[in-house]
């Protein structure tokens, strides 16, 4: 699918979400199964009030525990976690680990102790940039 197909079959996919056609995780799910990274990390991003970048480079790691543990401080559930981590596979990324480990991650992550292990995640990535940011300069 070329960009532009893919940018037109995102925003058909999230308008239907905005009429309430469609729920939250299952605009994820097709967004996951047309290949619509951007727009999936523009969705969770709002979730967890990052920016979209932090997203996206999450989504393009090769590590599945940073793209885990923001899916569910976002209130991913585990059907539309499922399909990022297909779309994932289906782009070479987070060919670290099996996806059962991810999955595992996912599941034993209360949504509290996400939003705890993002916030250390988005302070770690801050320094790692050589900036002194607070967690809300990341955001």
């Amino acid at each position: 699918m070329s960009h532009a197909q893919n940018d037109e079959r995102a925003a058909a996919i999230l308008s239907r979400q905005a009429r309430g056609l469609l729920a939250h995780d299952e605009a994820l799910i097709e967004l996951a199964d047309a290949g619509c990274a951007a727009a999936i990390a523009g969705l969770i991003a709002q979730r967890v009030r990052l920016r979209a970048e932090l997203v996206l480079g999450a989504l393009e790691a090769p590590s599945d525990e940073e793209i885990s543990v923001m899916c569910r401080a976002a209130g991913l559930k585990l059907d539309s976690f499922s399909a990022l981590l297909r779309m994932r596979r289906r782009h070479n990324r987070g060919t670290e680990s099996a996806p059962v480990r991810a999955l595992q991650l996912f599941s034993e992550l209360s949504r509290a102790a996400a939003e705890k292990r993002l916030a250390a995640l988005v302070l770690d990535a801050g320094r790692g940039l050589g900036r002194r940011e607070s967690l809300n300069g990341m955001r």
